[in-house]
């Protein structure tokens, strides 16, 4: 057992070597007086299926989840969230009393990052590249936010389909019939360190829109952005999404509002390191 005068928190995912979530949220702690401990906890598709016993035995009050366990942990916890639950994928875990809870907080990250670029959401057509359980936070934040129109492009058929029945109000197409909008932002894991200088859209696609975005912030400037700068569009890295969402998952283990301006220091510190 840990002990008990000090917070413990943690982050769930398969391959965990290039996260930046422990920086960013020992930063957070540190600015709100608090001691606190934020452990990488790797896993692989049977071991995550302990991962509320490993909570309770290590006394770990709160849990990131990072890919690809988000919609696993959906099944997994016992109270999930209004919004975590129309999403279909859960990124942030609470255990209080021996009860554990399932939230969202990609889309509170992601909306955060818009407004942060001055970026209106509001009445915007939106591509979202990718299908899988970051895209779900994204559609639902779009939505919520009161985009004209969203629509979801990915090469897998069955995944579109999946996400048409999960959510009525959006378009969907394959990578090879993007329409033109407003906004384009990838979820696509392509390009991704270490397999960098590849992007799911080339430019021929890319200047349909006037604000690309990425939430692959590892290289901070992916190639799908590179692309979208040369052709003019106004870019947006997924940098401040990753340290937003982290404010609003404190938010929810610390129960209290937080300022979302005590990331931007965080963010800027972490720019000099790419």
């Amino acid at each position: 057992m840990k002990a008990e005068n000090v917070l413990h928190f943690g982050l769930l995912g398969e391959k965990l070597g290039h996260s930046l979530s422990p920086e960013i949220h020992k930063d957070l702690l540190r600015q709100q007086g608090i001691v606190g401990t934020y452990e990488k906890y790797e896993m692989n598709n049977r071991e995550v299926l302990q991962i509320l016993k490993v909570m309770e035995e290590e006394n770990i009050l709160g849990m990131n989840v990072t890919i690809p366990y988000k919609e696993t942990v959906c099944r997994l916890v016992d109270v999930l969230d209004s919004h975590a639950e129309e999403i279909g994928a859960v990124n942030t875990i609470l255990l209080k009393d021996g009860i554990s809870y399932g939230y969202n907080t990609d889309y509170i990250g992601m909306m955060s990052m818009f407004s942060k670029a001055g970026i209106v959401l509001e009445n915007q057509d939106i591509v979202i590249l990718g299908s899988g359980g970051a895209a779900k936070a994204l559609i639902y934040g779009f939505h919520i936010a009161g985009a004209a129109q969203v629509t979801v492009a990915a090469r897998n058929k069955e995944a579109r389909e999946q996400l048409q029945k999960h959510f009525s109000y959006i378009h969907t197409c394959s990578l090879t019939e993007i329409p033109p909008g407003d906004i384009i932002i990838n979820t696509i894991p392509v390009g991704m360190y270490p397999n960098v200088g590849k992007s799911p859209a080339d430019g021929r696609i890319i200047r349909k829109f006037r604000v690309a975005a990425d939430i692959v912030y590892n290289p901070l400037i992916t190639e799908f952005l590179k692309i979208a700068g040369e052709e003019g569009l106004q870019t947006v890295t997924g940098l401040m999404m990753l340290v937003d969402q982290a404010i609003g998952s404190e938010e929810i283990w610390l129960n209290k509002k937080l300022d979302y301006n005590m990331g931007n220091h965080i963010h800027d510190e972490m720019v000099k390191s790419f």
